[in-house]
C-alpha cells in the first residue's frame, strides 16, 4: 500500500542481537558472570524474557528468576557488574553483515533515520565509540534514560519521531524483540521484525504481533522496495510506496 514515510529507525539497544551489530552473544556473558559468581546460569529462555526492556527492570526480573535475594545481589549492582562486563567486550562486537551498506543506500535515498535505544546513555556512548560508522548515519538518538516509560510503551518512539520532525505513523522500526515491535506498534509505526535464533522462545509472540516484514538478518530488507514519490503541487509532504517483500 501507499503510506508517508520520512525516516526509518534503526533501534539499537540491550536487547537479543541488536538490530545494528552482534551485540547479545557478548551481552548474555555478561549478564550470567555475574550470576555464575553466586552459583547460577542465565538461560537463553530466561534471556528471552527480559528482551527490549531497560535495566532497572530486566535486573530486577533476572534476579527474581535465579532466586536471587538483595541480601545476595542487589539490582543496582548486578547492572554495575554487568556493565563492567560487557565493557571489556565492546571492541570486538561487529557490526552485522549488511549493516553499513543497508545504512548507506537508505541515506542516499534520503530517509532521515534514527536510534530508539533502551540502553542508558553513558553505556550507549561507551559502546558506540566503536561504531563511529554508524553514528554518522543517525539523524538522532533517544536512549532508555530520556524516556518516563521503557518499551512496551510507545514513548521512545514518538520521542524519537519528534525529533526529527516526524508524525510516527510515517515511520519503519527495525526491532529484535517483541516488546520493540509491541511498542513501535503502539506508536502507530510500521515495524520490520528480527527475531534472534538463540530465543526461539519468542518465535510466536513474533508471529502474534504480525510485524509487516519479518526477516533472518538486517541484510534482507530490500531498500528499492521502498520508492519515494516527488511530493504534490499541493506541496504536501512526498509518499512513498513500500512493496512487499
Amino acid at each position: 500500500g501507499t503510506f508517508d514515510l520520512k525516516w526509518i529507525d534503526f533501534d539499537f539497544r540491550f536487547s537479543k542481537d541488536g538490530t545494528l551489530i552482534d551485540y547479545e552473544g557478548a551481552s548474555h556473558e555478561a549478564l550470567e558472570r555475574p550470576l555464575q559468581r553466586r552459583g547460577k546460569d542465565l538461560s537463553w529462555e530466561l534471556h528471552a524474557s527480559i528482551v527490549g526492556t531497560r535495566p532497572d527492570s530486566w535486573s530486577v526480573n533476572v534476579l527474581s528468576a535465579c532466586g536471587l535475594t538483595h541480601e545476595k545481589l542487589t539490582p543496582e549492582k548486578y547492572q554495575e557488574e554487568y556493565f563492567k562486563e560487557v565493557h571489556d567486550m565492546y571492541p570486538a562486537i561487529k557490526a552485522w553483515p549488511g549493516t553499513l551498506s543497508l545504512l548507506s543506500r537508505l541515506k542516499r535515498k534520503g530517509f532521515r533515520l534514527a536510534i530508539a535505544t533502551s540502553t542508558p546513555k553513558l553505556s550507549f556512548d561507551d559502546k558506540m565509540v566503536h561504531h563511529p560508522e554508524i553514528l554518522a548515519a543517525m539523524d538522532a538518538v533517544v536512549t532508555g534514560d530520556e524516556v518516563s516509560n521503557g518499551k512496551p510503551a510507545p514513548d521512545i518512539f514518538i520521542e524519537a519521531a519528534r525529533r526529527i520532525g516526524c508524525d510516527p505513523a510515517h515511520c519503519i522500526v527495525f526491532e529484535d524483540s517483541p516488546l520493540g515491535i509491541e511498542g513501535a506498534h503502539a506508536a502507530g509505526c510500521m515495524a520490520v521484525a528480527l527475531p534472534d535464533a538463540r530465543m526461539s522462545v519468542n518465535d510466536h509472540r513474533f508471529t502474534e504481533l504480525g510485524p509487516k516484514w519479518l526477516f533472518s538478518t538486517i541484510g534482507d530488507f530490500d531498500v528499492d522496495s521502498i520508492v519515494k514519490i516527488a511530493p504534490s503541487s499541493s506541496g504536501s509532504e512526498a509518499a512513498t510506496e513500500a512493496h512487499d517483500l
